[in-house]
Formats: structure tokens, sequence, C-alpha cells
């Protein structure tokens, strides 16, 4: 029987998601702090809680630098593989497979594995991001506290989803962006039940890190002005190379990733090569032009590329683009622990200042701005590769708190994250699960047959236009010869007054005839 009453929120709905908000909170900070520590600690041999990645990476050890990758992503490689093998790659995924196989439940330990790990890979130079890493601490947290109360499938998942909220919204100081994360891409409902948990737990862990840390955005760019209409053909090709560019960054993570799988030595040796490639490349680029690029999360470079782009060539940009998908795949694919949303950061600004810098060659008049096209490459990049546009749209906006972008941003992140839907069998995070076999819901669809009358559905149904009818006394046979005649499995049944009173299917007859000659041979 239907009822039209509206279910109730309990207390807990709206305090549990405080309390979330508050740890993850915590947790980002602490994850960051931890960070800073292994960063100076192995770069430049002191202890100091106090790093800013805005700046360029230095170190005391001069070529002995490659050993840092080798013996961090080596320690991540014991941590992981002894203590918790889900702490191992970019997190996310993991976070959907627990929403989807398991109830939403995530063994608490995974937490503070998940922290230290990728603190020691990210701290070590190794290229990855800490956004996944905090998705998964803060998911865990609220995984943890769901099922410490006995909470039902719906309220963990629900707690899960406020702790990846919260995680994305403290590091990144955007707490829409953080929940359009959680709708878009980890709860499997999008309705008030979840949307205001969600809302208390991202406000609660933006205000604790606002408080700590300051309220910074997360990135400063010049103020971009759109001088012409006719700029805005240039974003939507822009978009579509990086698009291209996209599909490239996840079949490039999962190939190395296989190789690696399927390479039979030792699972602790696996992440040392990947330690000496990276170690190697960070080298090599240091030699030749004074800053490593490719170590850790690049903040720096970013920040230097979307400030002005006049210290960089196009072919050099497009070099960084290369190197920074390589330096990503090795580092995840051997073993290593972080996110993938820093190192698209870094690719979309780097491919948009290159883009940029050719449309003000080619059209001074038109494209007067060079690092915007680093700006809008950024957001078109995320959203291309993870599948959630309105996160990429909105998170950009409280990350720079430029408006005024909006518009060739919107045309950029969608027609990116169109032909990778069309040309990738999943995004970055869904590919792990289809490899587990593990179905991906891409569609939030209103469930219209809760709306729509029995009638309405069989009068559609049962249309001259849609099903050939037959007249109800009709015999089997004519009915099979019918169906054959008009290739067809399936008749609507008539009265005399041409009404529906159902429908015949071929193969019902033939199991009713085939039911009837073996009762007649007993």
């Amino acid at each position: 029987m239907y009822s039209s009453e509206r279910p109730r929120f309990e207390w807990k709905f709206y305090v549990l998601p405080v309390i979330v908000g508050a740890l993850a909170g915590i947790g980002a900070i602490i994850f960051r702090y931890l960070i800073a520590i292994v960063y100076n600690l192995f770069f430049e041999g002191k202890f100091n809680y106090f790093f800013d990645d805005h700046l360029p990476l230095s170190t005391v050890w001069g070529n002995y630098v490659i050993l840092i990758p080798v013996i961090g992503f080596f320690l991540v490689g014991v941590l992981v593989n002894k203590g918790a093998p889900e702490a191992k790659g970019h997190g996310v995924p993991e976070v959907m497979t627990a929403v989807f196989t398991n109830k939403g439940n995530i063994r608490p330990r995974v937490a503070g594995i998940k922290t230290i790990a990728s603190a020691l890979c990210i701290g070590t130079g190794g290229s990855t991001g800490r956004e996944g890493p905090i998705v998964q601490i803060g998911a865990s947290i609220g995984s943890a506290i769901g099922q410490l109360l006995h909470l039902s499938s719906f309220g963990t998942i629900t707690l899960l989803g406020c702790g990846a909220a919260a995680g994305i919204a403290a590091t990144f100081n955007a707490p829409l962006g953080g929940i359009l994360f959680a709708i878009e891409l980890i709860l499997p409902e999008f309705s008030v039940r979840t949307f205001v948990p969600l809302a208390l737990s991202a406000s609660t862990s933006t205000y604790l890190v606002r408080w700590c840390l300051g309220n910074e955005p997360a990135f400063s760019v010049p103020h971009y002005v759109l001088n012409s209409g006719y700029e805005l053909p240039l974003y939507a090709v822009m978009g579509l190379l990086i698009g291209v560019i996209a599909v490239f960054y996840i079949k490039s993570l999962y190939k190395l990733e296989d190789l690696f799988e399927d390479w039979n030595v030792s699972p602790y040796f696996k992440p040392v090569v990947g330690g000496i490639v990276v170690g190697v490349t960070g080298l090599i680029l240091f030699k030749s032009y004074g800053n490593f690029f490719i170590f850790g999360v690049g903040y720096s470079t970013i920040s230097d590329v979307i400030s002005g782009v006049s210290g960089f060539s196009i072919v050099f940009l497009l070099a960084l683009v290369v190197l920074k998908v390589f330096a990503t795949s090795m580092t995840l694919g051997s073993g290593g622990s972080g996110g993938i949303f820093a190192p698209g950061l870094f690719i979309g600004a780097c491919f948009g200042a290159a883009f940029g810098l050719l449309a003000t060659t080619l059209f001074p008049t038109i494209a007067t701005t060079p690092s915007a096209y680093a700006s809008v490459g950024m957001g078109a990049f995320i959203g291309g590769i993870t599948g959630a546009p309105f996160m990429a749209i909105v998170m950009f906006f409280e990350m720079t708190r430029d408006y005024s972008i909006i518009l060739p941003l919107t045309i950029s992140v969608v027609i990116a994250r169109a032909f990778v839907h069309y040309h990738s069998e999943g995004t970055v995070y869904e590919i792990k699960l289809l490899k587990n076999n593990i179905k991906v819901p891409h569609e939030r669809a209103i469930d219209m047959l809760s709306m729509t009358p029995i009638k309405e559905i069989m009068d559609a149904y049962m249309g001259e236009d849609d099903l050939l009818t037959i007249y109800l006394y009709s015999s089997a046979l004519d009915a099979l010869v019918f169906m054959d005649e008009h290739h067809v499995n399936e008749l609507a049944v008539i009265d005399s007054t041409k009404k529906p009173v159902g429908v015949v299917r071929k193969d019902d007859i033939v199991y009713f005839y085939t039911r009837e000659r073996i009762n007649y041979k007993k």
C-alpha cells in the first residue's frame, strides 16, 4: 500500500556526519603535516613539519636523490603488503568497491595504513596526489563509525560518503566540490537524506581546516576576462584534445599496473623498480632545468604555469605532460600509494598552457591570456578522467574564486568528459572495478515506474504500432504461423471490441505444447 509519509531523520544522521567531518578534517591536517615531515626528513635531512608545496622541491643529497624514491617506495610496499593491500593505489576505487559490494564496510585499519603509506610515497617523491588518500581515510573513518554503531548498510554507506566528501572539501578548501564528489562518484543515491549529511560533514571539515591552516584558495590565478565570443571555439577544441590526453592517461595507468601485476617477482621488488625509474627521471629533469617537476604533488609547477607561462615553451610543457603521465603510472603501477587528482591537475595545467601559447601565437587578437587556458585545462582534465563534470566545474570555482572563467571552463569540461565517455571503457576510477567484474551504475535516474499508472504503460505497450494483435479465440497454431510470417516473438491478444486482454509469446506456446506431449506419453 502506498504511503505519502516522508521518511523521518533520526538524530544520528545530523550528529554523526558532523563527527565524521571533524575527524576527516583532523585526518587531512595530520596527513598534510606528515607529508611535510617525510619531505623534510628525506630531502633536507632534518625534522620539520612545515613545507610549502607551492615552492619547488630542493635536496641536500645531490645525485643520491635517486635513492629517496627507492627507499620510500620499498617501505610503502612492505607496509601495504603486510598491513592492508587495499591501501595500495589511488584509494577511490577501493571506496567505491566497498559501497557496491560490501555494504560500505571498510576495515578500520585502512585509515591508519593509508595515511602512513601515502605520506611515505608522496614525501619521498612519488608522483601522486594527496586527494585520493584523504578520500579513503575519510571514508574509512565514516565506515568505521557506522560499523561500530551497527548502523544499517544505508547508514554506513552514507557516513562513508560523508567522510569522502569531507576529505575532498578539506583538501581543496572546497565544500561544494566535496559534496558533488560524493554525489557523482561515491553514493548510489541522491536525495535529501543523503545531501543533508554530506553538507554537514563537508562544511565541518572545511571550517576546521580553515581555522587551522587559513582560508586561502588552493591556487591563485590571474583575473580573466573573456574579451570575445570567438575565443569559445578555441576552448571547445582544447576540451576535445584534453579528452584525448585523458584517455591516454587512463590507459597508461592501468597498462603499467597490469604489467607489474603480471611480472612474476617478489612484490617487495616491484616498488624498488618503480622508485629507481621515478628517481632517475626526476634527477635528469633537475640536472637539465633545476627542478624535479615530477616529484610529489606538483603544486609548485601548477602555480608557476597558471600564474604566467613566460618561462615555459610549448615543447617543454608537452614533454612535462608525457613525463608526468609516465611517472604517475610508474609510481602507482609498481605498488605506490597516492591519488591521481593532483597529477591530473598538473597534466591539465601544462597541456592547457601549451595550447594557450599556441592559440595566442596563431590568434593574437582573440586569445590574449595563455594562463587562462592552463586554468581551464585543469578543470577539463579532472572532469574528463573522473566522470564528475559538475564537481570539476564547481570545485574549480571554489579553488580559484574566479567566476568569470566559468563559461569557457564549462565548455571544455563537458567536451572532455564526453570524449572520455565514448572512447574509454570507464573513468579512471571505474576501470579498476570493471576489471573485478563489479558493475558500476552510471545514471542517477528517477524511478518513473513509481509515478506512472499501469494503465498508461499497458496502453502504450498494446498500441497497434508497437505490437501486432491476434483475436482471443484464434488457435495456437494460427498464432505461431502469424508470428513466423511477421518475424515477431509475441502478440497482443484482443477481444471482439479490440481491447487488449493479454500477451501470448512463442516460447510459452512451444513450452505448453511440449509439456502436453510429455504428459500424453506418460
